[in-house]
């Protein structure tokens, strides 16, 4: 089973990207999928993006995003409502285990 590294990115790496953190935890572990989770704000993601498997942003932040992780093998997932397990679910299976 692989171990996918996950970065959490918004503006900040304050608020809102822990609150996804902790769901996305949630949601990886009901799915059974081995994941570490971190969080990034958008300045220091293109730092780390060789790393990462994925990037889970807003759609707002995608573009900027996606310039950051550009060349890399980390796919962005763009979240609409980080409190949707369901979605972020989903997107999971949309994007990450295609």
């Amino acid at each position: 089973m692989a171990n996918y590294k996950i970065g959490v990115c918004c503006t900040f790496g304050a608020g809102s990207s822990l609150m996804l953190k902790m769901n996305l935890d949630s949601v990886f572990s009901k799915m059974g999928v081995s994941a570490t989770v971190e969080v990034y704000d958008i300045s220091s993601i293109k730092s780390v993006a060789e790393s990462l498997n994925a990037v889970y942003t807003s759609s707002a932040l995608v573009p900027q995003v996606e310039d950051s992780v550009a060349g890399t093998q980390a796919i962005v997932v763009p979240v609409i409502n980080y409190f949707d397990l369901k979605g972020l679910e989903e997107l999971t299976k949309k994007y990450l285990l295609k």
